[in-house]
Order: C-alpha cells, then sequence, then structure tokens
C-alpha cells in the first residue's frame, strides 16, 4: 500500500531498565507486536542479540522455551 517499504526492527537498539515506562510507537508494520513479542519471549527474531537480565536469549535451549 503506497508503495513505501517498512523493515520491521531494522537497525534498533533498545535498552529499558526495571521499573522504566516505555512507549512503543511507529506505523503499521514497523515491528512493534514484534518488538513485544521477542520482550516477552513469545517469539526469537532472525538475527542480532536479545539480553535479559544478562543472559543471550538466542543461547536459550529449546527445553528452555517451553519452561518460559
Amino acid at each position: 500500500m503506497g508503495g513505501e517499504t517498512i523493515r520491521a526492527l531494522d537497525d534498533i537498539s533498545i535498552d529499558i531498565v526495571q521499573g522504566e515506562y516505555v512507549a512503543i510507537m511507529g506505523p503499521s508494520g514497523s515491528g512493534k507486536s514484534t518488538l513485544m513479542n521477542i520482550i516477552g519471549c513469545l517469539d526469537v527474531s532472525d538475527e542480532g542479540i536479545y539480553t535479559l537480565d544478562e543472559k543471550h536469549i538466542h543461547a536459550l535451549k529449546e527445553s528452555m522455551w517451553s519452561y518460559r
């Protein structure tokens, strides 16, 4: 629609500290829901690094994903 190309989660970096309030805003298709799913460990990214509590989430074994 409109001929505009949007790459979801392209070249982002975000640090959220405990107790901080964050608003995630952007146009439709920009990756807001994808980002929330990755933050909530409901989904994994195709590339890049996601660190939660100083642990690389990509390093979790399959058994840990089912535990989450």
